[in-house]
């Protein structure tokens, strides 16, 4: 009994020092027998935030005070407002010039901010018409009928030019002479110069493609030759060479295209119709299925042709 007593007080006399030496020196193994429970560290951000305490926070972080209310009868100065900017814009393309008016105890002026306008540039010169001269050169070809006798080889073609004087846009007089020659509508060798005073009446003058009417008057003389074997069979008094004078009216229409300010184009078509007036007693045309005779004549006229205006 003494034996188990003396055992036991020898081992709680040693397991005392060491205790204290294991908490002394901190290096317990995990585990061991000898060592204190000792808590786990903590996370601190799994912690809950602290409970708010009593204490006031410190004068830095507390709003500034109020301002004390004015005493009575008397109204509450209000803050001043910000300044007022004006950008002013230069009409000549120089950036806008900045104005700053800053209020004070008094009201800011009235700022008045007038735009300058710039005039409207002035509207572009108008085209004035000026007169224009002009020399036209054209090839023609006559047409004839052939009916009630009339040659199957009738046919005329020539030359031509005439002066025109364009006073305005939409109208032209045209003063021209042509020279003629072929076949007419006896058959005969005919050689002819008419000369014709002609109005133009432009429909779109400003266009580069002008379509006109055309219609004057003419003058002609006309040399024809005729076969003296033909002469002798008919018995009639009539010499090789017979000169015939015509005074007529005509009218048509036709295109101009303009190349440029002074050239253009031309082509038209023309008919008209014309008398004797010359003092021959034989009549000039005759037909053989009825007898007729008649010193009237007529026919169609194409030209096309080159104008040169100044």
């Amino acid at each position: 009994m003494r034996r188990c007593l003396t055992h036991a007080l020898v081992a709680v006399a040693m397991t005392a020092p060491m205790s204290a030496l294991a908490q002394e020196n901190n290096n317990c193994p995990p585990g061991a027998w000898f060592c204190e429970e000792v808590e786990p560290p903590r996370d601190p951000a799994a912690e809950p935030p602290p409970a708010a305490s009593d204490e006031a926070p410190p004068a830095e972080a507390l709003p500034p005070p109020p301002a004390p209310p004015p005493p009575p009868g008397r109204r509450a100065t209000r803050p001043p407002p910000p300044p007022v900017v004006v950008y002013q814009t230069s009409p000549s393309g120089q950036p806008p010039q900045v104005i700053v008016v800053t209020p004070g105890s008094a009201p800011p002026p009235r700022v008045v901010v007038r735009r300058v306008v710039p005039p409207a540039p002035p509207p572009p010169p108008k085209r004035r018409w000026r007169r224009q001269w002009g020399v036209n050169f054209r090839m023609e070809g006559l047409m004839m009928g052939r009916e009630h006798g009339g040659a199957e080889e009738a046919g005329m073609g020539g030359v031509g030019i005439s002066l025109r004087y364009r006073p305005v846009p939409a109208f032209a007089l045209d003063l021209g002479a042509d020279f003629l020659a072929g076949t007419d509508y006896n058959g005969y060798q005919r050689s002819e110069t008419p000369i014709s005073l002609s109005g133009m009446l432009f429909v779109n003058p400003r266009s580069r493609t002008q379509f006109y009417f055309t219609g004057g008057l003419n003058i002609s003389h006309a040399d024809v030759e005729r076969p003296w074997s033909e002469v002798a069979a008919s018995g009639e008094e009539f010499v090789p060479n017979t000169e015939y004078d015509y005074f007529g009216a005509h009218g048509g229409i036709g295109l101009e295209f303009r190349l440029s300010r002074r050239l253009a184009l031309n082509i038209d078509a023309l008919g008209f119709v014309r008398s004797r007036t010359d003092d021959g007693a034989v009549p000039e045309f005759r037909d053989p299925d009825t007898g007729r005779t008649t010193d009237t004549s007529g026919g169609g006229l194409f030209r096309g042709g080159l104008s040169v205006y100044w």
